[in-house]
């Protein structure tokens, strides 16, 4: 039993490993979309001056 008991653990830790996977991939694409207007607009006013 203590071997089912143990293998049941690494698999609750394995989906939540998977989980925070999926959600900093969300994040990632969230923080990369909201940025990316920035560094472009930014680099359309430093841009004249070079």
């Amino acid at each position: 039993m203590a071997g089912a008991s143990l293998f049941a653990l690494l698999n609750d830790i394995a989906a939540v490993l998977d989980d925070v996977a999926v959600l900093t991939k969300v994040a990632t694409k969230k923080t990369s979309g909201m940025l990316a207007p920035s560094i472009r607009d930014v680099s359309m006013v430093i841009q004249p001056y070079q």
